[in-house]
Protein backbone atom coordinates (compact mmCIF):
# COMPACT_ATOMS: atom_id res chain seq x y z
CA UNK A 1 0.00 0.00 0.00
CA UNK A 2 1.18 3.66 -1.12
CA UNK A 3 1.28 6.08 1.47
CA UNK A 4 -0.20 8.42 -0.79
CA UNK A 5 -2.42 7.59 -3.38
CA UNK A 6 -3.63 10.60 -5.58
CA UNK A 7 -6.51 10.45 -8.37
CA UNK A 8 -7.77 12.91 -11.04
CA UNK A 9 -6.90 15.65 -8.75
CA UNK A 10 -7.77 19.06 -10.07
CA UNK A 11 -8.06 22.72 -8.16
CA UNK A 12 -9.23 25.70 -9.56
CA UNK A 13 -8.37 29.18 -7.60
CA UNK A 14 -11.07 31.62 -8.50
CA UNK A 15 -12.55 29.33 -11.42
CA UNK A 16 -8.80 29.44 -12.79
CA UNK A 17 -7.23 26.13 -13.11
CA UNK A 18 -4.38 25.71 -11.40
CA UNK A 19 -4.22 21.41 -11.22
CA UNK A 20 -5.87 19.46 -14.09
CA UNK A 21 -6.72 15.85 -13.36
CA UNK A 22 -3.10 14.83 -11.71
CA UNK A 23 -3.02 11.08 -10.34
CA UNK A 24 0.32 9.73 -8.82
CA UNK A 25 1.07 7.33 -6.23
CA UNK A 26 4.33 7.98 -3.19
CA UNK A 27 5.26 4.80 -1.45
CA UNK A 28 6.03 3.77 1.96
CA UNK A 29 9.57 5.16 2.87
CA UNK A 30 10.02 6.89 -0.32
CA UNK A 31 11.76 10.50 -0.78
CA UNK A 32 9.88 12.36 -3.40
CA UNK A 33 10.68 15.86 -4.83
CA UNK A 34 7.89 17.26 -6.93
CA UNK A 35 9.93 19.90 -9.16
CA UNK A 36 8.73 22.40 -12.03
CA UNK A 37 8.35 25.78 -12.69
CA UNK A 38 7.18 28.85 -11.20
CA UNK A 39 2.85 28.86 -11.32
CA UNK A 40 3.43 25.23 -12.20
CA UNK A 41 0.90 24.06 -9.24
CA UNK A 42 3.62 22.68 -6.68
CA UNK A 43 2.44 24.75 -3.57
CA UNK A 44 -0.62 24.35 -4.71
CA UNK A 45 -0.42 20.06 -4.70
CA UNK A 46 1.65 20.63 -1.31
CA UNK A 47 -0.90 22.80 0.60
CA UNK A 48 -3.57 20.26 -0.80
CA UNK A 49 -2.61 16.97 0.39
CA UNK A 50 -1.35 18.99 3.90
CA UNK A 51 -5.30 19.83 4.04
CA UNK A 52 -4.68 23.63 3.97
CA UNK A 53 -6.73 23.47 0.52
CA UNK A 54 -10.22 21.70 0.39
CA UNK A 55 -12.38 22.65 -1.85
CA UNK A 56 -11.00 20.34 -4.68
CA UNK A 57 -12.07 17.11 -7.04
CA UNK A 58 -10.41 14.00 -7.15
CA UNK A 59 -9.73 11.58 -4.29
CA UNK A 60 -6.28 11.95 -1.73
CA UNK A 61 -6.38 9.04 0.27
CA UNK A 62 -2.87 9.17 3.13
CA UNK A 63 -2.53 5.16 4.17
CA UNK A 64 -5.93 3.76 4.01
CA UNK A 65 -7.71 7.12 5.19
CA UNK A 66 -9.27 9.46 2.90
CA UNK A 67 -7.88 12.76 3.22
CA UNK A 68 -11.65 14.76 2.98
CA UNK A 69 -12.78 12.16 5.73
CA UNK A 70 -10.22 13.55 8.16
CA UNK A 71 -10.73 16.17 11.05
CA UNK A 72 -7.85 18.74 11.18
CA UNK A 73 -6.34 16.80 14.49
CA UNK A 74 -6.60 13.27 12.85
CA UNK A 75 -5.06 14.71 9.28
CA UNK A 76 -2.09 15.92 11.78
CA UNK A 77 -1.09 12.61 13.11
CA UNK A 78 -0.86 11.27 9.41
CA UNK A 79 0.60 14.56 7.76
CA UNK A 80 3.18 17.25 8.50
CA UNK A 81 4.64 20.57 7.22
CA UNK A 82 8.25 22.05 7.40
CA UNK A 83 7.44 25.09 5.69
CA UNK A 84 10.12 27.75 4.21
CA UNK A 85 9.81 29.75 7.51
CA UNK A 86 7.03 31.04 10.15
CA UNK A 87 6.21 33.81 12.03
CA UNK A 88 4.97 32.57 15.63
CA UNK A 89 3.66 36.22 16.21
CA UNK A 90 5.45 35.67 19.80
CA UNK A 91 8.76 35.15 20.69
CA UNK A 92 8.49 31.79 22.63
CA UNK A 93 11.28 29.68 23.32
CA UNK A 94 12.39 26.95 21.38
CA UNK A 95 11.13 24.17 23.74
CA UNK A 96 8.13 26.10 23.63
CA UNK A 97 7.43 26.14 19.64
CA UNK A 98 8.91 22.47 19.67
CA UNK A 99 6.05 21.72 21.89
CA UNK A 100 3.45 23.08 19.90
CA UNK A 101 3.82 20.24 17.33
CA UNK A 102 1.88 17.88 19.69
CA UNK A 103 -1.43 19.83 19.53
CA UNK A 104 -3.04 16.80 17.78
CA UNK A 105 -2.51 14.72 21.14
CA UNK A 106 -3.86 17.02 23.70
CA UNK A 107 -7.02 19.32 24.05
CA UNK A 108 -6.72 22.51 23.81
CA UNK A 109 -6.48 23.86 26.92
CA UNK A 110 -4.81 20.84 28.59
CA UNK A 111 -0.97 20.59 29.51
CA UNK A 112 1.66 18.22 27.73
CA UNK A 113 0.98 14.93 29.28
CA UNK A 114 4.61 12.86 30.19
CA UNK A 115 4.48 11.05 26.75
CA UNK A 116 4.40 14.51 25.39
CA UNK A 117 7.42 15.69 27.29
CA UNK A 118 9.33 12.77 26.19
CA UNK A 119 8.03 13.53 22.48
CA UNK A 120 9.56 16.51 23.11
CA UNK A 121 12.90 15.61 24.05
CA UNK A 122 13.89 12.57 21.81
CA UNK A 123 12.94 15.39 18.67
CA UNK A 124 15.18 18.22 20.38
CA UNK A 125 17.81 15.95 20.70
CA UNK A 126 17.69 14.48 17.41
CA UNK A 127 17.42 17.66 15.73
CA UNK A 128 20.64 18.66 18.23
CA UNK A 129 18.45 21.40 19.77
CA UNK A 130 18.57 20.90 23.82
CA UNK A 131 21.69 23.90 23.24
CA UNK A 132 18.85 26.37 22.68
CA UNK A 133 15.89 24.60 24.58
CA UNK A 134 15.47 28.36 26.17
CA UNK A 135 16.42 30.43 24.05
CA UNK A 136 13.59 32.68 22.33
CA UNK A 137 13.18 31.71 18.74
CA UNK A 138 13.56 35.18 17.49
CA UNK A 139 16.92 35.54 18.88
CA UNK A 140 18.23 32.24 16.39
CA UNK A 141 19.70 32.31 13.02
CA UNK A 142 17.88 31.15 10.07
CA UNK A 143 19.36 27.91 9.66
CA UNK A 144 18.68 27.54 13.68
CA UNK A 145 15.13 28.71 12.95
CA UNK A 146 14.55 26.43 10.51
CA UNK A 147 15.71 23.31 12.43
CA UNK A 148 13.49 24.45 15.28
CA UNK A 149 10.49 24.15 12.45
CA UNK A 150 11.38 20.85 11.74
CA UNK A 151 11.59 19.58 15.26
CA UNK A 152 8.01 20.92 15.65
CA UNK A 153 6.46 18.83 12.44
CA UNK A 154 8.83 15.98 13.93
CA UNK A 155 6.78 15.50 17.64
CA UNK A 156 3.54 15.35 15.33
CA UNK A 157 5.07 11.83 15.03
CA UNK A 158 3.10 11.47 11.68
CA UNK A 159 4.19 8.80 9.09
CA UNK A 160 4.21 11.59 6.35
CA UNK A 161 6.63 14.88 5.64
CA UNK A 162 5.89 17.22 3.38
CA UNK A 163 8.56 20.59 2.59
CA UNK A 164 7.54 23.01 1.63
CA UNK A 165 10.88 24.74 0.30
CA UNK A 166 12.36 24.07 3.36
CA UNK A 167 16.32 25.15 2.24
CA UNK A 168 15.62 28.29 0.65
CA UNK A 169 17.56 31.39 1.29
CA UNK A 170 19.87 29.36 3.84
CA UNK A 171 23.56 28.98 3.59
CA UNK A 172 25.00 26.24 2.14
CA UNK A 173 25.95 24.40 5.13
CA UNK A 174 22.35 24.37 6.26
CA UNK A 175 21.11 23.33 3.30
CA UNK A 176 23.56 20.47 3.35
CA UNK A 177 22.07 19.77 7.19
CA UNK A 178 19.00 19.65 6.65
CA UNK A 179 18.77 17.85 3.89
CA UNK A 180 21.00 15.05 5.57
CA UNK A 181 18.75 15.34 8.48
CA UNK A 182 15.64 14.69 6.30
CA UNK A 183 17.27 11.68 4.38
CA UNK A 184 18.12 10.62 7.76
CA UNK A 185 14.14 10.44 8.63
CA UNK A 186 13.55 8.81 5.79
CA UNK A 187 16.19 5.90 5.92
CA UNK A 188 16.51 5.37 9.61
CA UNK A 189 13.32 6.39 10.78
CA UNK A 190 10.57 5.24 7.83
CA UNK A 191 9.37 8.47 7.42
CA UNK A 192 7.47 9.12 3.58
CA UNK A 193 9.27 12.72 2.79
CA UNK A 194 7.44 14.59 -0.49
CA UNK A 195 9.16 18.13 -1.07
CA UNK A 196 8.91 20.78 -3.20
CA UNK A 197 12.38 22.45 -3.69
CA UNK A 198 13.66 25.48 -5.61
CA UNK A 199 17.01 23.93 -6.21
CA UNK A 200 17.12 20.80 -8.58
CA UNK A 201 20.50 19.76 -8.02
CA UNK A 202 20.11 19.80 -4.13
CA UNK A 203 17.08 17.88 -4.72
CA UNK A 204 17.82 15.22 -6.65
CA UNK A 205 21.17 14.32 -4.17
CA UNK A 206 18.49 12.86 -1.87
CA UNK A 207 15.25 11.79 -3.95
CA UNK A 208 14.20 8.26 -4.97
CA UNK A 209 11.18 9.48 -7.31
CA UNK A 210 11.01 12.56 -8.98
CA UNK A 211 7.20 14.18 -9.96
CA UNK A 212 7.99 17.30 -12.68
CA UNK A 213 4.55 19.71 -12.91
CA UNK A 214 4.16 21.26 -15.92
CA UNK A 215 0.94 23.99 -16.24
CA UNK A 216 -0.68 22.05 -13.44
CA UNK A 217 -0.19 18.96 -14.73
CA UNK A 218 2.17 15.85 -14.45
CA UNK A 219 4.64 15.91 -17.27
CA UNK A 220 6.70 12.96 -16.19
CA UNK A 221 7.47 10.48 -12.37
CA UNK A 222 9.64 8.21 -11.94
CA UNK A 223 12.75 7.43 -10.45
CA UNK A 224 15.51 9.81 -10.38
CA UNK A 225 17.80 8.88 -13.58
CA UNK A 226 14.82 8.11 -15.93
CA UNK A 227 12.98 11.38 -15.27
CA UNK A 228 15.75 14.09 -14.96
CA UNK A 229 16.84 14.26 -18.50
CA UNK A 230 18.29 17.20 -20.70
CA UNK A 231 15.01 16.60 -22.70
CA UNK A 232 12.45 16.52 -19.93
CA UNK A 233 14.23 19.93 -18.48
CA UNK A 234 14.51 21.91 -21.59
CA UNK A 235 10.76 20.96 -22.59
CA UNK A 236 9.50 21.97 -18.93
CA UNK A 237 12.01 24.63 -17.64
CA UNK A 238 12.74 25.97 -21.39
CA UNK A 239 16.29 25.68 -20.37
CA UNK A 240 19.47 23.69 -22.18
CA UNK A 241 21.45 22.15 -20.30
CA UNK A 242 23.40 19.21 -19.64
CA UNK A 243 23.17 16.43 -17.21
CA UNK A 244 26.54 14.47 -15.70
CA UNK A 245 26.99 12.18 -12.86
CA UNK A 246 28.97 13.63 -9.88
CA UNK A 247 32.17 12.12 -9.51
CA UNK A 248 32.31 12.41 -6.09
CA UNK A 249 28.82 10.83 -5.15
CA UNK A 250 27.29 9.18 -8.42
CA UNK A 251 24.33 11.11 -8.12
CA UNK A 252 22.88 13.38 -11.31
CA UNK A 253 23.58 16.72 -11.18
CA UNK A 254 22.28 19.57 -13.88
CA UNK A 255 24.62 22.14 -15.60
CA UNK A 256 23.22 25.02 -18.62
CA UNK A 257 24.88 24.98 -21.68
CA UNK A 258 24.36 28.56 -22.49
CA UNK A 259 24.34 27.33 -26.24
CA UNK A 260 22.20 30.37 -26.94
CA UNK A 261 25.28 32.95 -26.43
CA UNK A 262 27.21 34.29 -29.82
CA UNK A 263 30.38 32.42 -30.59
CA UNK A 264 34.03 34.18 -29.14
CA UNK A 265 35.13 37.62 -30.95
CA UNK A 266 37.84 36.84 -33.41
CA UNK A 267 39.15 40.70 -31.89
CA UNK A 268 40.65 39.53 -28.24
CA UNK A 269 40.41 43.18 -26.14
CA UNK A 270 43.57 43.75 -24.34
CA UNK A 271 41.32 44.10 -21.09
CA UNK A 272 41.80 42.03 -18.27
CA UNK A 273 38.54 41.55 -16.54
CA UNK A 274 38.14 39.52 -13.11
CA UNK A 275 34.74 38.36 -12.57
CA UNK A 276 33.63 37.67 -8.42
CA UNK A 277 31.93 34.52 -9.09
CA UNK A 278 29.84 31.19 -6.86
CA UNK A 279 26.63 29.34 -6.71
CA UNK A 280 25.71 29.89 -10.58
CA UNK A 281 25.40 33.36 -10.24
CA UNK A 282 28.23 34.62 -12.97
CA UNK A 283 27.65 32.11 -15.55
CA UNK A 284 25.76 34.31 -17.95
CA UNK A 285 28.27 37.28 -17.60
CA UNK A 286 30.99 34.81 -17.99
CA UNK A 287 29.22 33.26 -20.89
CA UNK A 288 28.71 36.94 -22.45
CA UNK A 289 31.85 38.60 -21.55
CA UNK A 290 33.79 35.76 -23.82
CA UNK A 291 31.40 36.62 -26.51
CA UNK A 292 32.52 39.62 -26.54
CA UNK A 293 36.16 38.78 -26.44
CA UNK A 294 37.59 39.45 -23.12
CA UNK A 295 40.51 38.21 -20.89
CA UNK A 296 38.88 36.46 -18.23
CA UNK A 297 39.46 34.97 -14.86
CA UNK A 298 36.81 34.13 -11.80
CA UNK A 299 36.89 32.76 -8.55
CA UNK A 300 36.46 32.05 -5.64
CA UNK A 301 33.89 29.15 -6.99
CA UNK A 302 33.07 25.33 -5.38
CA UNK A 303 34.02 22.40 -7.34
CA UNK A 304 31.42 21.25 -9.42
CA UNK A 305 29.92 24.55 -9.15
CA UNK A 306 28.41 26.23 -11.93
CA UNK A 307 30.31 28.94 -12.60
CA UNK A 308 33.11 26.55 -12.35
CA UNK A 309 31.91 24.28 -14.99
CA UNK A 310 31.34 27.25 -17.55
CA UNK A 311 34.71 28.68 -17.07
CA UNK A 312 35.71 25.43 -18.23
CA UNK A 313 34.25 25.23 -20.95
CA UNK A 314 35.07 28.26 -22.14
CA UNK A 315 38.62 28.18 -20.72
CA UNK A 316 38.74 30.63 -18.69
CA UNK A 317 41.20 30.65 -15.57
CA UNK A 318 39.31 30.57 -12.12
CA UNK A 319 40.11 29.84 -8.73
CA UNK A 320 38.28 26.74 -6.89
CA UNK A 321 37.30 25.46 -3.23
CA UNK A 322 35.83 22.14 -2.10
CA UNK A 323 32.51 21.76 -2.73
CA UNK A 324 30.24 23.19 0.54
CA UNK A 325 33.38 24.34 1.88
CA UNK A 326 34.52 27.92 3.02
CA UNK A 327 36.81 29.64 1.02
CA UNK A 328 40.32 28.97 2.41
CA UNK A 329 43.24 31.37 2.94
CA UNK A 330 44.85 29.73 0.26
CA UNK A 331 41.74 30.24 -2.11
CA UNK A 332 41.23 33.81 -1.35
CA UNK A 333 44.60 34.77 -1.58
CA UNK A 334 45.12 33.50 -5.33
CA UNK A 335 41.79 35.22 -5.96
CA UNK A 336 43.67 38.58 -5.06
CA UNK A 337 46.24 37.30 -7.81
CA UNK A 338 43.97 37.40 -10.29
CA UNK A 339 42.79 40.64 -8.83
CA UNK A 340 45.29 42.24 -9.23
CA UNK A 341 46.20 41.39 -12.21
CA UNK A 342 42.88 42.79 -13.76
CA UNK A 343 41.89 45.77 -14.98
CA UNK A 344 38.21 45.42 -14.25
CA UNK A 345 36.69 43.50 -11.00
CA UNK A 346 32.76 42.35 -11.47
CA UNK A 347 31.12 41.38 -8.41
CA UNK A 348 28.09 38.91 -9.92
CA UNK A 349 24.59 39.16 -7.76
CA UNK A 350 25.61 36.30 -5.59
CA UNK A 351 24.48 34.55 -2.34
CA UNK A 352 26.11 35.28 0.70
CA UNK A 353 27.19 33.30 3.51
CA UNK A 354 29.97 33.52 6.23
CA UNK A 355 31.22 30.27 3.90
CA UNK A 356 32.12 32.86 1.18
CA UNK A 357 32.07 35.90 2.95
CA UNK A 358 35.77 36.43 1.65
CA UNK A 359 34.34 37.06 -1.75
CA UNK A 360 32.86 40.48 -0.57
CA UNK A 361 35.86 41.57 1.17
CA UNK A 362 37.99 40.55 -1.91
CA UNK A 363 35.90 43.32 -3.65
CA UNK A 364 36.65 45.50 -0.98
CA UNK A 365 40.70 44.92 -1.71
CA UNK A 366 40.21 45.29 -5.30
CA UNK A 367 39.23 49.42 -5.05
CA UNK A 368 41.96 49.90 -1.73
CA UNK A 369 44.29 48.30 -5.33
CA UNK A 370 42.64 50.97 -7.49
CA UNK A 371 40.93 48.59 -9.15
CA UNK A 372 37.94 49.34 -11.01
CA UNK A 373 34.80 47.82 -9.63
CA UNK A 374 31.39 46.90 -10.93
CA UNK A 375 28.67 45.78 -8.66
CA UNK A 376 25.84 43.70 -10.47
CA UNK A 377 23.00 44.91 -8.09
CA UNK A 378 19.70 43.03 -9.46
CA UNK A 379 18.56 41.72 -6.56
CA UNK A 380 18.41 43.63 -3.11
CA UNK A 381 21.29 42.58 -0.69
CA UNK A 382 19.17 41.96 1.89
CA UNK A 383 17.83 38.89 0.12
CA UNK A 384 21.11 37.89 -0.82
CA UNK A 385 22.60 38.34 2.79
CA UNK A 386 22.76 35.13 4.78
CA UNK A 387 25.53 36.95 7.73
CA UNK A 388 23.09 38.11 9.89
CA UNK A 389 23.49 41.80 7.94
CA UNK A 390 27.44 41.40 7.68
CA UNK A 391 27.60 41.14 4.49
CA UNK A 392 24.76 43.74 3.63
CA UNK A 393 27.29 46.63 5.99
CA UNK A 394 29.99 45.22 3.60
CA UNK A 395 27.89 45.59 0.69
CA UNK A 396 27.02 49.28 1.03
CA UNK A 397 30.48 50.00 1.92
CA UNK A 398 32.05 48.75 -1.37
CA UNK A 399 29.32 50.34 -3.23
CA UNK A 400 30.25 53.91 -0.97
CA UNK A 401 34.22 53.46 -1.52
CA UNK A 402 33.45 54.11 -4.92
CA UNK A 403 32.40 50.91 -6.72
CA UNK A 404 30.48 51.45 -10.14
CA UNK A 405 26.64 50.10 -9.30
CA UNK A 406 24.43 48.29 -12.56
CA UNK A 407 21.70 46.69 -12.31
CA UNK A 408 22.08 43.80 -14.93
CA UNK A 409 24.55 42.41 -16.96
CA UNK A 410 24.07 43.71 -20.18
CA UNK A 411 24.73 47.41 -18.34
CA UNK A 412 28.32 46.22 -17.90
CA UNK A 413 29.63 46.81 -21.04
CA UNK A 414 28.19 49.97 -20.99
CA UNK A 415 31.06 50.59 -18.38
CA UNK A 416 33.49 48.99 -20.29
CA UNK A 417 32.75 50.77 -23.16
CA UNK A 418 31.23 48.31 -25.37
CA UNK A 419 28.64 48.71 -27.53
CA UNK A 420 28.66 46.16 -29.93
Amino acid sequence: MNMVDIENLSFSYNSVPVLRNISFGVAKNCFMSILGPNGSGKSTLINIISGVLKKYEGRISIGDADLSSLASKEAAKLVAVVPQSTDPGFNFTVREMVAMGRYPYINRFDSLRAADEKAVDEVMDKTRLHDFVNRRYNELSGGEKQRVIIAQALVQDSPLILLDEPTSHLDINFQIELMDLFKRLNTEDGKTIVGIFHDINLAIQYSDRVLFLKDGGVFDFGEVEEVVTEENIERVFSSEVYVAKNPFTGKLYINPTFNTQPPRSGNIKDIRIHVIAGGGAASPLLSMLYSHGYKLSCGVVNNLDTDQDTAQRLGIPFVSEAPFSPVSLWAQNKNLEFIRGSDYVILAPLEFGHGNFSNLVSARQALEMGKEVVVIDEEDISARDHTGGKAKELYHKVIGLGANVVKSKEEVLNILGDKR
